[in-house]
């Protein structure tokens, strides 16, 4: 008889939470996806419940670029807002990076973190931290 571990057990249970939160149902623009159970007992589109997350994640960081100005304070490079980055000041005041899974949080949490930061483009930003440039 095989001896399970509390890892094993996890991930059963785990593994049976998908399985019992999930159903295959038609989406109007999908087709017949994988549906994953909400909190008031409704289904969601998992491509669409994925695809609303991307975009609300993009506008959010979009927005934030342009309203500390659009371009990188070091070099000036402003083409493409994927590529601007959000340095801290501080690294002590940082209680979260302002990435891709910094920006889930509600605009007001990401607003109050953005304060603590300056607009770099990606070169600038590794020069700035490997101590290459100056700010």
């Amino acid at each position: 008889m095989k001896d399970f571990k509390l890892i094993d057990i996890r991930f059963y249970v785990l593994t049976l939470s998908v399985i019992l939160n999930t159903m295959i149902i038609e989406c109007s623009k999908h087709g017949k996806t994988k549906h994953l159970k909400r909190g008031d007992n409704t289904y969601r589109c998992g491509k669409c419940a994925s695809e609303w997350v991307i975009d609300s994640r993009r506008n959010k960081k979009e927005k934030l670029v342009k309203i500390f100005g659009g371009k990188c304070i070091i070099c000036g490079y402003k083409k493409y807002s994927g590529a601007l980055d959000f340095h801290h000041i501080n690294p002590k005041t940082k209680s979260f990076a302002l990435s891709v899974k910094g920006l889930c949080y509600s605009w007001a949490t990401v607003m109050k973190e953005a304060q603590k930061c300056i607009l770099l483009c990606k070169n600038c930003h590794t020069e700035v931290e490997n101590g290459r440039a100056k700010l």
